[in-house]
């Protein structure tokens, strides 16, 4: 486990996740089982066009797995995370006042942007995030509690119909996830640590000079080599210019070839 991740306990956290998936899965994917019937009575069609609607959003989330893998990588799966409970939210209440097919599909459609980006993958991300290679039992945790969401949340949606109809299902739904799911997983969850590319490597007296062979902000090498003596290969564009296996740089008006392995001087040049 690296340092960035919690002082919180590992429990706590998948506590906080296996509840928080619990909920989206429960509120998502479970609910036209209980719903589809009193739904396509209220609005006058039939359980397939409600189902249809699912489906669509079923074909949504698929189509936005790939944007929302990009925007964990980028911005962590906490922050995603967050976002779908908000978005999750938003399809409910709007399934909540739909008076026609038309609002149903446009609630359906906003709940599949919600899952493409509420459900497991952004909550393995951000235990990877958190916990690198010992995330592996955590994730096991967090799928073991979330399996329970049908049995949770069937009984729950039912409870809410059979009292105050399947608009107040869905309107109480949207309130858990703002009220409850979305601070939880802004402020029960951790930070995700820097990958260990992003940190600075430490100084040694063997490597390179900074600017000469590596990154003066990260360490990183600037360069590849498949094995000695071969041609090099640049990471990075602009920085300097590999010409076969040396380092050519230019600095206050003269050019350098520097030993990639050691940033020791091989030739200079008067520009």
């Amino acid at each position: 486990m690296n340092v960035h991740a919690p002082a919180r306990a590992v429990p706590a956290v998948v506590a906080t996740l296996g509840t928080t998936q619990t909920i989206a899965w429960a509120s998502s994917y479970y609910l036209p089982a209980v719903l589809a019937d009193p739904i396509a009575r209220d609005l006058g069609v039939g359980a397939g066009v409600v189902f249809a609607a699912f489906s669509l959003a079923l074909l949504v989330s698929g189509a936005l797995g790939p944007l929302a893998g990009r925007l964990i990588d980028r911005h962590g799966g906490r922050a995603v995370l967050c976002v779908s409970n908000i978005v999750l939210a938003a399809g409910l209440l709007l399934l909540s006042v739909a008076t026609g097919p038309v609002g149903l599909f446009a609630a359906w459609l906003v709940i599949g942007v919600g899952i493409a980006a509420g459900l497991y993958d952004a909550a393995f991300a951000t235990l990877v995030g958190l916990y690198r290679e010992g995330s592996r039992r955590a994730i096991t945790g967090i799928t073991l509690i979330a399996g329970f969401a049908s049995t949770v949340g069937w009984p729950i949606t039912a409870w809410i119909e059979s009292g105050h109809g399947w608009r107040a299902a869905c309107i109480a739904w949207a309130l858990v996830h703002l009220l409850g799911c979305l601070p939880a997983n802004r402020w029960l969850l951790p930070a995700p640590a820097p990958e260990p590319s992003a940190l600075p490597a430490p100084p040694s007296a063997s490597a390179p000079a900074p600017g000469a062979s590596q990154d003066g902000a990260t360490g990183r090498k600037l360069w590849t080599q498949q094995r000695p003596g071969e041609p090099l290969v640049l990471r990075q564009n602009g920085v300097l210019l590999a010409v076969g296996d040396t380092l050519v740089v230019g600095q206050g008006g003269r050019l350098a070839g520097l030993n990639p392995t050691n940033g020791s001087i091989r030739w200079e040049a008067a520009i």
